[in-house]
């Protein structure tokens, strides 16, 4: 009977001891997860307030009467072969489109839609990629990437607000695409306006294949152009080792144009769009996080042949549009940690000019590009 007792005593305290063991680490990781859900809500109003004063340095300081986006901070009155000044480019308005879009507010993307829709469409149906503010005819041609990013930022508007104007716009351009910009089959980078002169060149970046599949669900005529300009892209791959994308391929000679250095915001881009659409490369997303850990950098311009930087240069434009595909693919360590990299860019003196932004203090240089991109890395509210 005592040893009936006893070992009832000895089954009694272990199973207070597994049982008060079992409390204490739930009771830890409790705790840990809290501490984890502040650091995360405090990451979270960190980024919202530098997404704040970026949009309010581009509203304040790059955009025009009208709101169109300024492509530089600095006027410059010559009208150059490269966008420069106060121009308002179709790339600008359709990023800042897209931006307004995904944080679902209407006024905004309304003055920027206006702006395209009544200043920037030609007569083909294609929007010209550049005009000013007093002279809508400075540009002759168009650019393929920013049309069919000018048309998903309409696809997801009228799928918000159902305004029969975004769906009946986006098929004007869509259906001007089909008509100009189509070579051999294959989506070009534009069309001279003027003599009706299709590009026989296609640059990589420029198959932006989640608006190419959506647009196909409207007009079957788009799966042709999404099986070429997917078959393009791959044939781009330069190799596991440097798991990045060539830039311009000659349609008609069927090849790349043989380059010396990858530019990283042309290779990411085209790194995107496949995010996008569920093909990116395992390795290319290993070599993204290699950069990040090995050196927490990325550099402007890559050695095609040895995949080492061809430059200390940095972008802010390069670590947004990384992000962008670190969240596309549900990274958020990595996502962390090109922002963090990227907001070190960003212009935190409140006494400066270009406070807020992303751009020299010295030289005054601030590019649209890296700003819009920017915005679009901090948003939290990604439509997809």
């Amino acid at each position: 009977m005592k040893k009936i007792i006893a070992i009832i005593c000895i089954i009694t305290v272990i199973l207070c001891i597994i049982i008060f063991n079992i409390f204490n680490y739930f009771s830890k990781s409790d705790i840990i997860d809290e501490k984890e859900l502040i650091d995360e809500e405090k990451f979270t109003q960190d980024y919202l307030e530098k997404e704040k004063i970026c949009l309010k340095f581009i509203k304040e300081s790059m955009s025009s009467k009208s709101g169109g986006i300024h492509t530089n901070y600095l006027e410059n009155h010559k009208i150059e072969e490269m966008a420069s000044g106060h121009e308002i480019l179709s790339e600008s308005e359709g990023l800042i489109m897209l931006y307004y879009v995904e944080i679902q507010d209407k006024d905004e993307f309304d003055k920027h839609f206006n702006i395209v829709k009544n200043k920037m469409i030609d007569k083909t149906g294609l929007v010209k990629w550049r005009i000013k503010e007093d002279n809508y005819d400075i540009a002759i041609s168009n650019a393929t990437i920013d049309d069919l990013r000018i048309i998903r930022a309409l696809i997801y508007a009228y799928d918000i607000w159902k305004d029969k104007e975004y769906y009946k716009t986006l098929k004007k351009i869509s259906e001007a695409l089909l008509k100009y910009n189509i070579y051999e089959d294959c989506l070009n980078n534009y069309l001279d306006m003027e003599y009706k002169h299709k590009s026989e060149e296609i640059d990589a970046a420029y198959i932006d294949l989640y608006t190419i599949k959506l647009l196909s669900s409207i007009n079957n005529k788009w799966d042709k152009v999404y099986n070429k300009g997917l078959n393009i892209i791959n044939k781009g791959y330069i190799s596991n080792k440097f798991p990045l994308y060539q830039k311009t391929y000659n349609i008609s000679k069927d090849r790349y144009q043989k380059r010396k250095v990858i530019n990283s915001i042309d290779a990411f881009l085209v790194v995107l769009h496949l995010s996008e659409v569920g093909l990116v490369k395992n390795e290319t997303i290993e070599w993204i996080r290699d950069q990040m850990k090995d050196d927490g950098r990325i550099y402007g311009e890559y050695d095609i042949k040895t995949g080492t930087p061809a430059g200390n240069v940095e972008s802010t434009a390069t670590y947004a549009i990384a992000a962008r595909i670190a969240k596309v693919i549900g990274d958020e360590a990595l996502y962390k940690a090109l922002i963090n990299r990227m907001l070190y860019l960003q212009v935190g003196d409140k006494s400066s000019p270009l406070y807020g932004g992303f751009g020299d203090v010295d030289t005054l240089k601030v590019y649209s590009f890296d700003n819009l991109q920017a915005l679009l890395a901090l948003n939290f509210r990604r439509i997809k």
